[in-house]
């Protein structure tokens, strides 16, 4: 019997579903930040190393790699982070945070968007299975896209537990 899946052309996402759920992702993000008051950013989040506020700022800041990442995949480069990178990334985003306003993480979100979607342009048929392994395991080009946004519905889910809106 012949393995016709290794001959088979692997399934090309659907570009402008993968634009869709981006730019649901981007209006989901501005609808949030817009609903809180300034007592909610102070609040602890319903993860527990992080304010809504920190939150928000990792998100933001977060989706802006998505083009490195990409690279890495098409490259085969590994995604390699310091063996420290947890409580970097919580200091780094509890001083980075420290000065945001919601003007800030809505620009500094759309920033990372328009990042985002430059990629997603740039990506041919061809590229969307390269991968690599990274501190996720192993990602392809289009897991990158999907992260970006379950990384925004995970915190999302965080920042509503806390504020008591799950």
């Amino acid at each position: 019997m012949t393995d016709t899946a290794s001959t088979e052309p692997m399934a090309v996402p659907d570009r402008e579903a993968v634009r869709a759920e981006l730019e649901n992702t981007r209006t989901a993000y501005h609808a949030l930040l817009k609903s809180l008051s300034p007592e909610d950013w102070k609040k602890k989040s319903g993860n527990s190393t992080w304010t809504v506020k920190q939150l928000l700022w990792h998100i933001a800041w977060g989706s802006g790699y998505l083009p490195r990442a990409v690279d890495n995949c098409r490259t085969g480069r590994r995604g390699r982070l310091p063996p420290l990178f947890n409580q970097l990334n919580i200091i780094v985003t509890r001083l980075g945070s420290a000065r945001a306003t919601p003007e800030s993480l809505a620009r500094k979100f759309d920033e990372s968007h328009e990042a985002v979607v430059a990629t997603l342009n740039g990506v041919r048929d061809d590229e969307w299975q390269k991968g690599t392994q990274n501190y996720l395991g192993y990602t392809t080009v289009e897991d990158c896209f999907r992260n970006v946004i379950a990384h925004f519905r995970e915190h999302e889910a965080d920042i509503r537990k806390g504020l008591g809106r799950a």
